[in-house]
């Protein structure tokens, strides 16, 4: 089995496996990768197609990034359509992360998808976070691996989310907890 798909799939593996150095050369290229998007002129040729590596071409219409930012796997990324993240986003994407259409997100969020076992750090155990369509996460927020933001969701600034938040809600504080419920949009 791939070595993604394992992970995904929420299989513990040891870091320091045979299995596991697919993902140690992904880490490499991306890093690479990354150096020249978080170096480059806003908006230039050279930004796109350092961006383009970045994602090995499969870049969809109508994502914005805004660097600088960091993103670990971002072969294990998928986005929808019209999603802008603003700069100093960092993505530990290893177990996957699938950010849906017209989500916004703040600056200076991160979201983590990759966890250790408390009595052999090696071991590495991923859940995937799911951010559905026209939410809005806003600066600084923290998203734990295996949450799902819902529809609609609203996600205050600073909250450190470590359970799924419900659609049409806004959610804040550490744990994120629902402060009230918005009414569902109609323009989707």
């Amino acid at each position: 089995m791939d070595i993604f798909k394992k992970i995904r799939n929420g299989e513990a593996v040891n870091m320091l496996s045979d299995e596991y150095l697919p993902a140690i050369e992904e880490l490499k290229r991306a890093n690479i990768a990354l150096y020249h998007v978080n170096r480059s002129e806003p908006g230039s040729e050279q930004m796109e197609k350092a961006f383009a590596d970045l994602f090995k071409g499969s870049v969809p219409k109508g994502l914005t990034i805004l660097a600088p930012f960091q993103i670990d796997f971002p072969l294990q990324m998928s986005f929808g359509k019209n999603v802008f993240i603003n700069h100093s986003f960092t993505a530990m994407s290893i177990g996957g992360i699938d950010i849906e259409d017209n989500v916004q997100i703040g600056p200076n969020v991160t979201i983590v998808t990759d966890n250790h076992d408390l009595n052999d750090r090696y071991v590495l155990k991923c859940k995937p976070v799911r951010i559905c369509r026209n939410a809005w996460i806003g600066a600084c927020v923290s998203i734990m691996p295996g949450v799902t933001v819902g529809n609609n969701a609203v996600v205050a600034g600073g909250a450190v989310v470590v359970k799924d938040v419900p659609a049409n809600s806004v959610v804040g504080g550490n744990p994120a907890k629902v402060i009230k419920y918005i009414e569902e949009q109609k323009n989707d």
